[in-house]
């Protein structure tokens, strides 16, 4: 008796210590390491393979995650579909041929014969393809997919009115129609007349010493690597400041 006392004893002495050392396992953190960069995210080792959770990942990255738990459907924007940059305040002069980078904040004047005022213009982010075509739908049911062969753009911009010549009681009127997108080889394409862009959009009224953030939409060609966009150039082209769209 005393015998199979002391065997029971040795057996629940295993089964403890088996289980502490199981359960050490499972509350391990485990090392990730993306881009040279060290950090700690809860990982589970299921069958011997890692899983980590996909808004972890992108946030490491850089990538945006979206889930909607409605459709079941998890979404990952990548750097190279959405772009974004930190603002710098390059107010430099720019051009078609050397526009500027997103994120830089360039000065502008329009001076003609209906409009006389000054101020400061920035892209801040730009986003391409499927995302901005999913962007553009949930606006409004009613817009239409891009044409063969072409895919929606969407950039953030901001613009800021720093002078009103004509009067300091008038306000600008910002509007989509104000940026157009160029292609990579020189040409312009066409303005969309008739789609209701994603909240907040650009358009507004803007007095002197305020500013509009808000989105812009172009259709541009799949095999268009690098078209750029423009704002308040003049009737034949030329002036305005530019920017790179990646």
């Amino acid at each position: 008796m005393k015998k199979k006392k002391l065997i029971t004893a040795a057996i629940a002495s295993f089964v403890l210590v088996s289980s502490f050392t199981a359960g050490a396992y499972a509350a391990t953190k485990f090392k990730l390491i993306v881009d040279g960069k060290t950090t700690s995210a809860d990982i589970q080792e299921i069958k011997g393979a890692p899983y980590v959770a996909l808004k972890d990942v992108g946030n490491l990255l850089g990538a945006t995650v979206k889930y909607d738990s409605k459709t079941k459907t998890a979404t990952i924007t990548s750097k190279g579909s959405a772009t974004t940059a930190p603002s710098t305040n390059d107010t430099g002069q720019s051009s078609r041929t050397k526009p500027a980078a997103i994120g830089s904040t360039q000065s502008f004047t329009v001076d003609s014969a209906l409009k006389k005022y000054t101020g400061q213009v920035s892209i801040t982010q730009i986003i391409r393809g499927d995302e901005a075509w999913k962007m553009i739908s949930e606006a409004n049911s009613l817009n239409s997919p891009a044409k063969d062969g072409y895919e929606y753009i969407l950039a953030k911009a901001n613009v800021k009115i720093i002078s009103n010549k004509k009067s300091t009681d008038a306000a600008v009127d910002v509007w989509n129609g104000d940026f157009k997108l160029v292609s990579s080889s020189g040409t312009d394409y066409d303005y969309l007349m008739s789609i209701v862009l994603p909240e907040p959009n650009i358009d507004a009224k803007v007095y002197a010493g305020s500013s509009k953030e808000g989105w812009v939409a172009f259709q541009v060609k799949k095999d268009d690597p690098s078209p750029v966009i423009s704002f308040a150039r003049k009737y034949d082209g030329s002036g305005g400041v530019w920017f790179k769209t990646n």
